[in-house]
């Protein structure tokens, strides 16, 4: 793994970072950062980048040289959505980062919901919640552009983290969530899936450590530029990984 464009020093307390794991979003990064420092201009931005081809790598290098809230961490050694995300949320926790909030590279999550997503974390008059989750499944959330096929998978996915995982979320496989890092620190974060089915393990992880969940609507739209690296054999990979888990489930019943 190779750093670039990244420092040892602590953010100051109370920091958010807003982390995006990509690879080829050479054509959406540079707008997804704007957009980002617009909304939320005292957070941090950390990119996980896997080396892409495309050079997306190289624009977000040119940006930090310019902005000193935007890093880079230049994986070059491997690939995985949910590594990514671990290395992310483990630099972020290195840091001093209170909140870590992970969204898509590709303009599906809307960074006009940041603020809503943390906001969430703390409600008025009520607990704090340790995670919070963009939700396309509850009430006014919402997904544009998918196909019956796509609406098909991610309706079973949510489904099974919710009745064999047992987690209580209605959208467990959305990857626009926002985390509190003293949180972290309670999840066992060995052997996590790598591929798509890292989200779901998180929190199931995370739920059998005791951690409070909540949802907000959003609306997902699916990606107008470049194309999804949700292909045939990644699905396969992510739904093994899920029925390895439903089985230590029912064993710990």
């Amino acid at each position: 793994m190779k750093e670039t464009h990244l420092t040892l020093s602590k953010w100051p307390p109370g920091t958010v970072v807003v982390q995006i794991a990509t690879y080829d979003e050479a054509a959406s990064i540079g707008h997804l950062l704007r957009s980002i420092h617009t909304t939320l201009p005292d957070a941090q931005i950390l990119v996980i980048d896997d080396n892409s081809p495309d050079g997306t790598a190289q624009i977000v290098a040119q940006q930090a040289d310019e902005h000193s809230y935007i890093h880079l961490l230049l994986r070059v050694d491997r690939r995985g959505l949910g590594t990514a995300t671990l290395e992310g949320l483990t630099f972020a926790h290195q840091r001093g980062a209170d909140i870590a909030v992970h969204l898509d590279g590709d303009l599906s999550h809307d960074p006009a919901d940041l603020p809503r997503l943390l906001e969430a974390l703390t409600p008025a008059n009520k607990e704090p919640f340790d995670i919070a989750i963009g939700s396309r499944k509850i009430p006014g959330g919402n997904t544009v552009g998918w196909s019956v096929k796509r609406r098909v998978i991610s309706w079973l996915v949510c489904w099974f983290t919710r009745v064999a995982l047992r987690v209580p979320v209605r959208d467990g496989s959305s990857g626009f969530r926002a985390i509190r890092m003293q949180c972290i620190e309670k999840i066992d974060l060995t052997n996590l899936a790598s591929g798509y089915a890292f989200f779901e393990d998180f929190l199931w992880r995370a739920h059998r450590s005791g951690t409070r969940i909540t949802e907000i609507p959003i609306t997902f739209t699916n990606r107008k530029i470049g194309e999804s690296k949700a292909n045939g054999i990644e699905m396969l990979r992510g739904a093994y990984d899920l029925i390895k888990l439903a089985v230590y489930t029912c064993l710990k019943r």
